[in-house]
């Protein structure tokens, strides 16, 4: 049974006899007042969403009666909402929601309407939680959506206050479904919900020159660009975004009103095009034929012809007959001119002549009745014995011009959409409605504002009130006159026509411009226009303009020295975490004097160390990236095993100084040999194990793991990295900043730790760099765990198979059964019959049974640390039950030394370290089968050393004694003379006193006193008599950027190697240089 009742001056119908309380009123009103009244509705939260009261202005502006409302939506509001955005009614999203936002209505006659709606809760008498909706219907926002549908676009708009900074956001409903979501339930009114999405390459220059147009007050700088936005299913889509700026006085934004349409098909088919193209300009199968062509004689010769021009390649005795066929039989009757033209002998001469390497010329040809576009290209050959030479190509390009002819579509429809949306952003604003014919205007504004006139009335009426505040610029006529209906039709001739003009106030200090644009005739007459006004006061302020100049350009310095500054203090962050690596490792080498094996083991990590240190060092000097504000990325091949023992090895000493008990965990790591950025890798993974360590109490505990992911991709690898602590934990809060610059937790625990706050800040760009992922998991108190993923190259990795141990059985004793089973897999994948126990004692019953049964195990490999019988223990009992025919391969941390003596005591033949990677393990077995040890430091030189150079004289230039001394060493090993000069002019003086080829070589130190390198290279290179003309002279130099190869080539040296030296390409340059001597003696012979 429905009843209505009144309240104050409009009518509520009931739909359940009920009333409403004070408080339901007073929420009401409430909600009516956001959305400045127009109508309401209250219901029950139940599965139907049951309307309970519903207000007169609600049925009048809808045009229902109640019983007609009755009738048509059975007292449920979900028959009365219409359209795709009806996710929100579902009853636990409902529930949820509060606020305002937008949907479709049906009015009586079925027409759906889009509307303003705001959602708010109440307590009714009977003590049920009812919804209250006050419901605005948007005839300005319907316009809008139906110009979006037209050109498939989207709106959002910011408000800003006062400072020009954004305090509220809106994102439309067609913005929304535009990226794949529903409401702002899962797609909020946040900035965040649009700036996390932005493609990482994409976000910088994005949110840039959003800031930008904001705070140029001229309102010079637009807010125009494309970037790419992650859909919610996780792809990546091109879109273009506009935006249009409304300014208080001073210049401050009060709005920005933007729409974006999605150009993902226009970009992939410019992508597909530029594919193609280069497809095409390839020497691929895009080559119908390729031949060689004696010009002089008028021969050819066929390298590539296809089945369709082979039978005119058959016939063909001379090239003038190749070239007649092609025309008669092949290139269509527009063309044949042009190609008659481009392949006339004289012509192609007179063009070589004038040095041109290529020349071409595109045309239609037919092949089997089908149309084709080929570009003929002639590419310069050689002269030999008089004769000249070209090469000729012709390749079928008809893809690539179709696909060229449809970007220009795209683009001209693109430009015309573009002008379309500009219109657009000046709507969005506020504008006005005329009517010529009946004198009748009616403004609309998108955010409420209220217009500085009357809402709607008569056109001459609103004449009357321009020209009683503003007057014309520059112009003798009144403004009542320029904007009458019978000038604006004479302004007006056709819909392309725009007519503006410029006005003021009186006291010229307000600006602003008026637009007036078509939008209907009747009997050819205009009907309807649109008015737009718009602000141009900041333009005419020129001294304004200057200041903010001023303003923009100095902080545009500050930020610069900012950046400088920024980098150099991140750069000295990460130097001092390899220095510790090489500080710590040589006192440990100091402590190992008498143990040769782990001095050399020492030795390598500190070279590791120092390289990883001279990688940073490069960096921070290099200007031109801090100039440009970026890093790049390089490529090197490197070994993921090399990456954990460089890790650990700049981490270990402050691990032992805390005594953490470190693991780590290798999880399916199939591919060890990867091709990336390794510099890289390592420092985001040593600034995270710095701060696991750091922030972890005394004796805690480190995880660090890698598993590698599945991937579709043969090329290419996914890595996760995981590195978890049970440490200080970090608060909500300060995970949200954590990757700020210079940010730190503000925690009394963590005072007396040092640390600058921007390790996790150059991880996270590093990370980005890499189009990787970090994610963090912190509680305050439990510890932390970052996890890390990474994409790297895959490079080809040999088969591990060892011929020798295949099916060769290996027992495996660990009392962590994960380390046993990954141990046996990896045994399995390199061909061998591996076992696991989980016990020193099972693994001496097991030895023993296969002992008695003849059926020895080749190898055992027993981790070192046990419960109950250890490594040690077990190798004992089992040399002592089985003998010395067996290997033993002991399984221990990283410092082994303490254990060393003891486990060769007891039978152990090899150690590995943890983890075991399956390179490690391969070449501890290959060490077992061959007897010889794996390479280590002492290999380092093993290259220099083997080459003999004995009879060849060597000059090395070098004002510093301690590098002359190292050099001289190494160069020594060759078995070459080796005679110094201590600057430039000794090493001249030398060379002049000498006859022609007495040096080899020479090395040349370019910063010397006296003379420096580029000097004496110089005058060397000047002697009388030819002296050094064929001298070899190659910069050896601190001197290591590329400004400085290219001075040392200028000065006339012939090569260039920096400090400190890289051993491999030191003995590449020998080997090339002494070779090329004896050219250069039997010369001077």
């Amino acid at each position: 049974m429905f009843n209505k009742e009144k309240q104050s001056e409009n009518n509520i119908f009931s739909l359940d006899n009920t009333k409403l309380n004070e408080n339901c009123q007073k929420i009401v009103q409430d909600a009516v007042s956001e959305l400045n009244i127009v109508g309401f509705m209250t219901g029950y939260y139940d599965e139907n969403l049951t309307i309970t009261q519903v207000s007169s202005h609600m049925l009048k502006n809808l045009g229902y009666t109640f019983e007609e409302f009755q009738k048509k939506t059975s007292g449920s509001l979900r028959n009365l909402l219409y359209g795709g955005n009806q996710t929100f009614l579902e009853y636990d999203r409902f529930q949820r929601l509060q606020g305002c936002g937008e949907g479709q209505m049906l009015m009586s006659d079925g027409t759906p309407v889009f509307v303003r709606m705001c959602k708010k809760d109440a307590i009714a008498d009977d003590g049920k939680q009812v919804w209250v909706l006050s419901v605005q219907i948007d005839w300005m926002q319907q316009n809008l959506k139906l110009i979006n549908n037209v050109i498939h676009s989207g709106m959002w708009h910011f408000d800003c206050d006062k400072s020009g900074n954004i305090k509220e956001v809106y994102w439309s409903h067609e913005f929304r479904t535009m990226l794949g979501y529903h409401d702002i339930l899962d797609f909020p009114n946040k900035l965040e919900s649009w700036s996390d999405l932005l493609h990482p390459e994409d976000k910088k220059a994005t949110l840039t020159l959003l800031e930008q147009a904001i705070q140029d007050k001229t309102d010079s700088v637009k807010y125009d660009c494309e970037y790419r936005l992650k859909m919610k299913d996780g792809s990546y889509q091109w879109f273009r975004a506009n935006a249009e700026t409304t300014r208080r006085l001073d210049g401050t934004v009060r709005f920005i009103v933007g729409t974006f349409i999605n150009i993902d098909k226009r970009k992939q088919s410019e992508m597909k095009a530029q594919r193609n193209e280069a497809f095409h300009r390839a020497y691929t199968e895009g080559n119908i034929c390729e031949y060689y062509v004696n010009l002089k004689d008028n021969s050819f010769e066929s390298l590539k012809v296809e089945d369709s021009l082979l039978e005119i390649f058959e016939k063909s005795h001379t090239w003038d007959e190749l070239i007649q066929a092609y025309l008669d039989n092949y290139v269509v009757d527009e063309d044949k001119e042009a190609v008659s033209h481009f392949y006339n002998r004289n012509f192609i001469v007179e063009k070589l002549s004038e040095g041109s390497k290529e020349i071409n010329l595109e045309c239609r040809i037919r092949i089997q009745g089908d149309e084709h576009w080929v570009r003929n290209v002639l590419m310069r050959g050689e002269e030999n014995d008089g004769s000249r030479y070209a090469m000729i190509f012709v390749r079928d390009i008809t893809e690539a011009r179709k696909e060229m002819e449809n970007i220009l579509e795209l683009t001209r429809k693109n430009d015309a959409m573009d002008l379309l949306l500009q219109g657009t952003m000046r709507l969005v604003n506020r504008f006005a409605m005329c009517n010529l014919e009946d004198d009748t205007y009616k403004f609309y504004s998108l955010h409420g504002k209220k217009p500085p006139y009357d809402a709607y009335g008569t056109y001459h009426d609103l004449i009357r009130r321009i020209a009683s505040r503003y007057k014309v610029v520059a112009k003798d006529e009144t403004i009542d006159k320029v904007i009458s209906a019978d000038h604006i039709r004479g302004m007006i001739r056709s819909m392309d026509d725009i007519y503006k003009l410029e006005y003021c106030t009186e006291d010229e200090k307000h600006f602003k411009s008026m637009a007036f644009i078509p939008l209907s005739w009747k009997d050819g007459v205009l009907e309807k226009v649109l008015l737009i006004a718009q602000d141009t006061t900041q333009e005419k302020l020129a001294e304004i303009e200057s200041r903010i100049a001023l303003k923009d350009a100095y902080e545009a310095a500050n930020k610069a020295n900012r950046s400088k500054t920024e980098f150099l203090s991140n750069m000295s962050h990460d130097i001092r975490t390899p220095m510790n690596a090489i500080v710590g490792m040589t006192a440990i080498a100091g402590a190992n004097i008498d143990h040769p094996d782990r001095v050399i083991d020492c030795l390598g990590k500190i070279t590791k160390s120092s390289r990883h240190l001279l990688g940073l060092i490069n960096e921070v000097l290099d200007m031109s990236r801090i100039e440009n504000g970026k890093i790049e990325l390089t490529e090197e091949d490197f070994n993921l095993a090399e990456l954990v023992d460089n890790l650990i090895a700049m981490t270990r000493s402050e691990i032992e100084a805390h005594h953490h008990n470190f693991e780590v965990q290798l999880n399916k790591i199939e591919h060890e040999y990867v091709r990336g950025d390794s510099l890289r890798v390592q420092q985001i993974f040593t600034n995270i194990m710095s701060n696991a360590i750091k922030y972890t109490p005394d004796g805690g505990k480190i995880l660090f793991s890698i598993t590698e992911k599945p991937t579709t991709s043969l090329d290419i690898g996914c890595y996760e990295f995981v590195i978890q602590d049970n440490g200080m934990g970090m608060s909500e809060e300060f995970q949200k900043v954590m990757f700020d610059p210079f940010t730190r937790e503000d925690d009394k625990r963590i005072s007396e730790i040092q640390g600058t706050g921007l390790g996790m800040a150059i991880t996270r760009n590093i990370v980005n760099m890499m189009n990787g992922n970090i994610k963090v998991e912190s509680k305050l108190g439990k510890g932390s765990r970052f996890t890390v993923t990474i994409f790297l190259r895959l490079r080809d990795e040999k088969s591990e198979t060892i011929d020798e141990l295949v099916n060769l059985p290996v027992l495996v004793v660990d009392d962590d059964k994960i380390c046993c089973e990954g141990t046996v897999a990896t045994l399995n994948e390199i061909g061998i019959d591996g076992e696991w126990v989980l016990s020193g004692k099972e693994a001496v019953e097991r030895a023993v049974k296969r002992h008695e049964n003849g059926n020895d195990y080749f190898v055992y490999i027993i981790d070192w640390q046990m419960p109950g019988m250890d490594g040690i223990e077990t190798t004992r009992q089992i040399r002592q039950k089985i003998g010395p025919d067996v290997s033993v391969i002991v399984l221990t941390s990283y410092d082994y030394t303490k254990i060393e003596e003891e486990a060769k005591a007891a039978g152990v033949d090899e150690f590995i370290s943890k983890p075991l990677f399956r390179s490690r393990l391969t070449a501890a077995l290959q060490k077992i089968i061959s007897g010889k040890p794996s390479q280590d430091a002492r290999d380092y030189l093993k290259n220099i050393a083997a080459s003999d150079y004995t009879g060849k004289k060597i000059l090395l230039v070098e004002d510093n004694e301690l590098n002359r001394e190292v050099a001289a060493e190494i160069i020594g090993m060759t078995g070459a003379e080796i005679e110094t000069a201590v600057n430039g002019k000794e090493a001249v003086d030398k060379v002049a006193d000498h006859p022609n080829g007495y040096y080899d070589l020479v090395f040349m130190d370019v910063q010397m006193p006296i003379m420096n390198g580029y000097e004496a290279a110089t005058a060397i290179r000047s002697l009388p008599k030819h002296k050094g003309e064929l001298l070899p002279i190659v910069a050896m130099t601190a001197n290591a950027f590329t400004e400085d190869v290219i001075l040392a080539k200028s000065a006339g040296m012939n090569e260039h190697i920096a400090k400190p030296l890289d051993m491999e390409k030191l003995n590449r340059m020998l080997h090339e240089w002494m070779s090329a001597t004896i050219i250069k003696k039997s010369i001077y012979r």
